[in-house]
């Protein structure tokens, strides 16, 4: 069912500390691209009428590699927890009957048909708020889910302010939600940063709107993967591996020969026709165009390279 129009909101204003780098976390580079740009992908897949990232202070980096006159971008001078970074969204949205996909910039693996599926829920239950979920094998770290019946959720604990018992739950928060925009501002509007962080927490908001008007909602998924959040370089190669087994598995299916895949690399918007073979020691990086009947490899590293059908091509690095 068609409800209202659709914002969407990227969180972007982290320090990225634990990567020990000069540069944002959400700029280094997840099979050939910046990990902000896969959560720019899922919100556009949504058609939303308003996009915004909310970025840190010193975070200029972001906004010129991103370089997208159809979003707009919002400074949240001080780090004070994710209800505060939406919080400086608030003067766009006011006085508009709106749902707002809220999600961060560092969850690269989630997967379209989820955020659509997600968004379907949403309408389809006439929610006022609607948390992507998931069960994961070590929950450590992440807000536990603490639902009242069925689909409908009570709370979300944090991990540092929850209770023993609380933690060994194995349902957690994405961090990935769609509101209805004016219960969204309202709740903001009465958080406050009373936790052990000193933070304003957007997760306050659930319990305040299912305490007023109810209308809160899960969608759990079965591959939690798909929420593993970027926050240090394990974590990115951890992230590496599962989108270049997606990647593999895509071309397969798109009759492709990899004759071992576990030593080539093929990043996200190469393009391969069907009856193309790989053999080992490839990478193909860019926007790489492989036609029909080629045969790649061994030993070759192809960059925005487009070849020839039937084209073979050996011990070769070649960049168009």
């Amino acid at each position: 069912m068609e409800r209202y129009p659709l914002a969407c909101i990227i969180l972007a204003g982290g320090k990225s500390k634990r990567m020990k780098s000069k540069k944002s976390k959400v700029l280094h580079k997840l099979c050939g691209k910046p990990i902000i740009s896969y959560s720019i992908k899922a919100c556009k897949s949504l058609i939303p009428d308003e996009l915004y990232i909310v970025i840190g202070q010193n975070s200029e980096d972001i906004k010129n590699v991103i370089n997208d006159n159809n979003i707009v971008f919002v400074y949240q001078n001080e780090p004070l927890g994710t209800g505060h970074a939406v919080m400086q969204v608030i003067p766009y949205l006011k006085n508009k009957d709106m749902d707002v996909l809220i999600m961060p910039a560092d969850v690269p693996l989630i997967r379209i048909e989820t955020i659509k599926e997600l968004y379907n829920f949403h309408k389809e239950n006439d929610a006022l708020v609607s948390i992507l979920t998931t069960e994961i094998p070590d929950p450590t770290g992440y807000g536990r889910i603490i639902r009242s019946s069925g689909n409908r959720v009570l709370m979300i604990v944090e991990e540092a302010d929850a209770f023993p018992e609380e933690k060994q739950i194995k349902e957690i928060n994405s961090g990935i939600y769609i509101f209805e925009s004016n219960i969204l501002i309202e709740a903001l509007n009465e958080i406050k940063p009373d936790n052990k962080q000193g933070e304003y927490y957007l997760t306050d908001v659930i319990a305040i709107i299912q305490r007023k008007y109810g209308g809160v909602y899960a969608y759990k998924i079965n591959d939690w993967k798909e929420i593993i959040g970027i926050n240090t370089r394990e974590q990115l190669a951890q992230a590496h591996s599962i989108l270049q087994e997606r990647i593999i598995k895509k071309h397969l299916e798109n009759g492709v020969s990899i004759l071992f895949p576990n030593l080539v690399y093929i990043e996200e918007d190469v393009i391969i026709e069907n009856d193309v073979v790989i053999y080992p020691f490839v990478s193909i990086l860019g926007n790489s165009y492989i036609s029909e009947n080629c045969e790649i490899g061994p030993n070759v590293i192809l960059e925005n390279y487009k070849t020839k059908k039937g084209e073979i091509i050996r011990n070769a690095y070649l960049k168009g």
